[in-house]
């Protein structure tokens, strides 16, 4: 009775803030689908974007080479109507639409991808996303190996110079410490194919020999001219004759540098979308605002009022058009979950996707016929800017993990199915074994931990705060996790909240402590969660970075090359035992069966092993717990799958809550369903 008293009484003081939005309507008169989608998008903008409420429009207005069919969210003929595969899994050839056109009714081609995957990887765009297609041929070269090369063959060659000017013997390990610090050598020689420099990354904390010293100098100069040389190659090929390349306007080669099993997923995620370069070129980096954009997919973009709504209609260009059943859509922007859940309650909306709706209101809502529950591909968690002192030190980074009572905030806060996360990669990934997690909650051991740092009882620990985006369910968790160390670890610490664009660009800038963050995998593979933490990844916003963890990343992401030469992961990987024994049957196995399980498998204990250092012996992040997938649906909604039929005909679960709208339509709702209980 008393929740239900309260459960009215919210909906009742957010009514006011309903009215604004709904008298802010588009004249155009109601779309045919509304849904919230949370905080306003940052840009439409496919190369620029990182954030789920900018991936629900742009999946909308522009289509990849492949995009994903609703009903099972596998990889389906999009802008390419069809594409070969090489014998080696290395070359895939696509074959654009001739019917394909932009929303301008110019064609779309294979030219409009080359340019569109080039820039991704031109380093003064800045696009944070760049990494996930660096499984293309000479993508990671183009993004990094430039700047890479400047850095060694000045500053890093610099330092190292004067080190050896001012040392006539051995140089000091604190020097040695203070130089790969500074210079940040573990991203700029992040990769490097020199087994020198790749056991010097990870040599033990000790004095460098005069020897040594002058041998590091002609490595790393050696290093900078194969870097600056890759780079120009690079630059000749991609999107040339290499790489990614235009065979003719409807003919586009993508070339991998190992094969990749989810790469058909990926072309149907935002980064591989076309963009149209007469577009961009002439409206710079507004081309995306409703007078300007130009798309290729179902719908096109007719307004966008800023924090209110943006207005979708369906393109009379796009190849498909006959396919597409709503006419019009509308996207609504807001961060308060109290006005999201009465605009869906007073019938302004006919969606609220997973965590648009009030945590608190959750026992209440889930007993509704209209909401869905099930598990997600996701994990909330915080970053730990590892370049702050005392964050630097590891052991103060495992003291934070195991001060912090997971269950209780699944429990007590959240208690709607959620799972304490002691692991990164959400559980129950399909052919995935995760390593065993250390993680859980030991307060004696914190404290222990702490006062080796040089903090007993957290005496002298600088005060410092959790940084969260304005929502009410994450300033309801941080304020737990902020109570939970200080009484756990007696240090001062506080929550603190930023609106969506100042706390994007505090944690790109590294201006934060702890700060809250969420990773919805992009394709079915632990990759997605791991690549993550790869040194200088334009996601990681950590400043952590770890030789041995890229080196695992690396070999997971080529196999067959870690097989032609895998001493130096042998050397530092935790299970070394069965790494030998999967890298022995891959070697021995023939026939292409055996020899593709073998590989397989070895791969999953790649990525494994650099789970272990993630969240066993760095961790430069908190876990705190695995989504689930809740929302909010009207009845009457057709074309909107929580439960997925594969090609196989296997039933799995919209983990991503995750839906196209290219096949949605709205039916005759037969009863208006009740407010809250």
């Amino acid at each position: 009775m008393r929740r239900t008293l309260i459960s009215a009484l919210l909906v009742l003081v957010a009514a006011l803030l309903v009215v604004g939005l709904t008298l802010s309507r588009s004249t155009r008169g109601p779309a045919d689908f509304r849904y919230v989608n949370g905080t306003e998008p940052k840009t439409l903008d496919p190369t620029l974007m990182t954030g789920e409420p900018e991936g629900r429009i742009a999946q909308e207005l522009f289509e990849g080479l492949t995009r994903l069919d609703a009903r099972s969210l596998e990889p389906v003929p999009g802008a390419a109507e069809s594409w070969e595969v090489s014998p080696d899994g290395k070359t895939y050839t696509f074959h654009i639409r001739k019917s394909a056109r932009w929303s301008d009714e110019r064609p779309v081609t294979a030219h409009d991808f080359v340019y569109a995957w080039r820039r991704m990887q031109d380093p003064s765009v800045g696009a944070e996303y760049a990494y996930i297609m660096h499984m293309v041929r000479y993508a990671e070269a183009l993004n990094t190996h430039q700047d890479q090369a400047k850095a060694l063959a000045g500053p890093v060659l610099k330092a190292v110079d004067e080190l050896l000017a001012s040392h006539s013997g051995a140089i000091p390990a604190r020097k040695v410490r203070e130089l790969s610090a500074k210079q940040n050598l573990h991203a700029v020689l992040k990769g490097t194919a020199s087994p020198w420099l790749r056991a010097f990354l990870t040599r033990p904390d000790a004095d460098l020999g005069s020897a040594e010293a002058k041998e590091l100098r002609r490595e790393l100069a050696a290093e900078g001219a194969r870097r600056a040389a890759s780079y120009e190659e690079a630059a000749r090929h991609f999107g040339v004759d290499g790489g990614v390349f235009a065979k003719d306007d409807h003919t586009l080669v993508v070339e991998l540098i190992a094969p990749t099993p989810y790469f058909l997923e990926l072309t149907a995620f935002y980064t591989f979308y076309p963009v149209p370069r007469w577009a961009v070129e002439r409206a710079s980096r507004s081309w995306f605002l409703p007078k300007t954009i130009v798309g290729n997919g179902p719908f096109r973009l007719v307004s966008w009022q800023v924090g209110s709504r943006l207005r979708l209609e369906r393109s009379q260009t796009y190849w498909g058009k006959d396919e597409v059943r709503l006419n019009s859509i509308e996207a609504l922007s807001t961060e308060n979950l109290t006005t999201a859940l009465n605009l869906y309650l007073t019938g302004e909306v006919e969606w609220l996707p997973h965590q648009t709706w009030p945590q608190d209101l959750g026992p209440d809502l889930k007993q509704r016929a209209d909401f869905y529950l099930g598990p997600a591909f996701a994990v909330y968690y915080y970053r730990i800017n590892c370049t702050r002192q005392p964050f630097s030190d590891v052991r103060v980074r495992k003291a934070i993990n195991l001060a912090i009572d997971r269950e209780q905030i699944t429990r007590d806060v959240l208690a709607m199915g959620q799972r304490p996360a002691r692991l990164f990669v959400p559980p129950d990934l399909a052919g995935y074994e995760p390593p065993e997690s250390k993680l859980g909650y030991d307060v004696a051991l914190a404290r222990k931990l702490l006062a080796e740092a040089g903090f007993p009882d957290g005496k002298g620990f600088p005060k410092f705060g959790i940084l969260y985006n304005t929502l009410e369910a994450h300033k309801k968790i941080a304020e737990v996790v902020a109570d939970q160390l200080r009484r756990n670890l007696n240090i001062n610490v506080a929550a603190y909240n930023q609106e969506w664009q100042s706390y994007q660009e505090s944690t790109r800038s590294m201006d934060y402590d702890l700060a809250r963050a969420a990773w919805v995998g992009d394709y079915q593979d632990p990759n997605t969660f791991l690549d993550l933490w790869t040194t200088n990844g334009g996601n990681n916003q950590t400043g952590w970075g770890n030789p041995v963890y890229d080196q695992l990343l690396e070999a997971a992401a080529n196999v067959e090359k870690f097989l032609e030469s895998s001493d130096f992961l042998e050397a530092h990987v935790k299970d070394r035992g069965r790494l030998q024994s999967l890298l022995l049957a891959a070697r021995s196995a023939t026939e292409a069966g055996p020899h593709l399980a073998a590989m397989t498998k070895l791969r999953a204990q790649l990525l494994a092993e650099a789970e272990s250092i993630l969240i066993n012996d760095e961790l430069p992040i908190v876990p705190v717990y695995h989504y689930v997938n809740g929302g909010m649906l009207k009845p009457g909604v057709e074309g909107f799958y929580n439960q997925l039929v594969g090609s196989d005909g296997k039933t799995r679960t919209n983990l991503k809550d995750l839906h196209p709208l290219r096949g949605v339509r709205r039916g005759e709702v037969a009863a208006k369903l009740p407010g809250l209980p």
